[in-house]
């Protein structure tokens, strides 16, 4: 990993645009110039505590200096001489407590299959493929469409998105391991083409990997919301049935990379479904993170959850019937923000709005699974209240993922305690309407106080 392929300290005028225009800081321009010499100077910032790696600042910088990559080089300092903390254990797909690992052996059959059949590289080479991205494992049903019945779906959560959510968690000497060996197992599998379900792995590819580490992935890709509106426009995607509704669309952070080309794709998407579009206050080159991206400063849940919070917000305040996502990471911290603190806005990936489109009904299950994953959440948190073990901080062992990566086989991991609260999530106990109300009303009182209090 070259440090200077990240941050040119000669580039940076330090006129303090990047933090000044910043959707979250809003820092008044002195302070900006400050915080941001701090950062060019590797000194302490709240800066990186309060980061929510949503790209914006890329936008923001006249000079094109890759403030968002300093954040970034500046957060893998931090790693090196810290480690994570306990709690980042739920999102790296290595360790026993991830989000997977304990997730798996709750999906029913049908899920079960189509993983299986996700991580299985024979009978695929020199086909079109339909790259999943790691958090769709946590909705497999997505890719079970019948618009990708002319794509071979491909995938393990072992990829990490193409490195791209451990990438905004500043893991960089990572993100190039897993670079290389995606690349190698690509060049195995020799692809016609790549699909991708997510920006983040488009980006990975096409832009990150060869542009901050030399790694060049030689096969045509197409980010999912370009593919389907080219399958539209040339007829072999028929939308009979027209969407009335207003909907309102969250732009994930790696949409940013790309801008005008993806965030004009799914709004013309949306609008040739028949849905009326309306804006949030934070779209497109402003858009706020989902909450993911937030907890990546401080690896606090409750940065997470007030951010996802004030996304949910801003959607109900649009007026809109529907939120709109097509990041599979974003529409599964969504949902776990709207079971805790409620919203009336419903959640909706693009794949099911076409779907829904095309005459056909998808298989809808983002409540159900939000409780599952706040049993996973809830038990791993509670293990790190009661042992001291458990709130060790951690590295990610370089040699277990490449003993892991492209495996095929399913890593289940099933835990006693975190069976016991998905079955008390999902009671009649919790899923009513009287209970989950009281839910909603004490989730958000907590995060106001939490949020008064910083």
């Amino acid at each position: 990993m070259r440090k200077e392929n990240f941050f040119d300290p000669t580039c940076c005028q330090l006129c303090g645009e990047c933090l000044f225009q910043c959707p979250v800081l809003n820092y008044p321009l002195k302070r900006a110039k400050q915080e941001k010499s701090k950062l060019n100077q590797a000194k302490p910032s709240p800066v990186l505590d309060l980061c929510t790696t949503c790209f914006s600042c890329n936008y923001y910088c006249p000079n094109q200096c890759s403030p968002y990559e300093l954040i970034l080089l500046r957060w893998q300092e931090r790693y090196e001489q810290k480690g994570l903390p306990a709690i980042a254990r739920m999102v790296v797909p290595t360790e026993p407590a991830s989000l997977w690992s304990q997730l798996y052996p709750f999906l029913d059959e049908e899920e079960l299959e189509q993983i299986k059949k996700w991580r299985e590289s024979r009978g695929k080479e020199e086909k079109e493929l339909l790259l999943t991205g790691c958090f769709s494992g946590l909705n497999p049903l997505l890719a079970k469409s019948r618009i990708f019945s002319e794509l071979i779906p491909f995938g393990n959560e072992l990829f990490w998105c193409s490195g791209g959510h451990i990438y905004q968690l500043g893991l960089l000497e990572l993100v190039e391991e897993i670079g290389t060996l995606e690349k190698e197992l690509l060049e195995q599998i020799n692809p016609k083409r790549i699909i991708t379900l997510m920006n983040a792995e488009y980006v990975m590819l096409k832009r990150i990997f060869p542009e901050k580490f030399g790694l060049e992935i030689p096969f045509p890709a197409l980010p999912l919301e370009q593919w389907l509106l080219q399958r539209i426009k040339g007829g072999e995607l028929k939308l009979e049935q027209k969407i009335k509704k207003k909907i309102t669309i969250h732009d994930n952070c790696f949409s940013k990379p790309l801008g005008e080309e993806s965030w004009q794709a799914v709004r013309e998407i949306a609008r040739l479904c028949g849905a009326e579009i309306v804006e949030m206050r934070h779209h497109q080159k402003d858009a706020l993170c989902c909450g993911f991206g937030a907890g990546a400063g401080r690896f606090n849940l409750f940065d997470l959850l007030n951010h996802g919070w004030r996304r949910l917000k801003e959607a109900e305040e649009s007026g809109a019937d529907w939120l709109l996502v097509y990041c599979s990471a974003c529409y599964f911290i969504l949902s776990v923000v709207k079971a805790l603190v409620g919203s009336r806005v419903e959640i909706y990936h693009l794949i099911e709005l076409a779907e829904l489109s095309c005459g056909a009904e998808p298989k809808h299950r983002l409540n159900h699974r939000a409780w599952d994953l706040l049993a996973i959440i809830s038990a791993q948190v509670l293990r790190m209240v009661l042992f001291k073990k458990e709130r060790e901080r951690f590295w990610i062992a370089p040699e277990l993922l490449k003993e892991k990566f492209g495996k095929e086989e399913l890593e289940l991991v099933s835990d006693s305690l975190t069976s016991f609260l998905r079955g008390i999530y999902q009671s009649r106990f919790i899923q009513n309407p009287l209970t989950r109300a009281g839910i909603h009303l004490f989730s958000r009182m907590l995060l106001s106080l939490q949020r008064r209090g910083r």
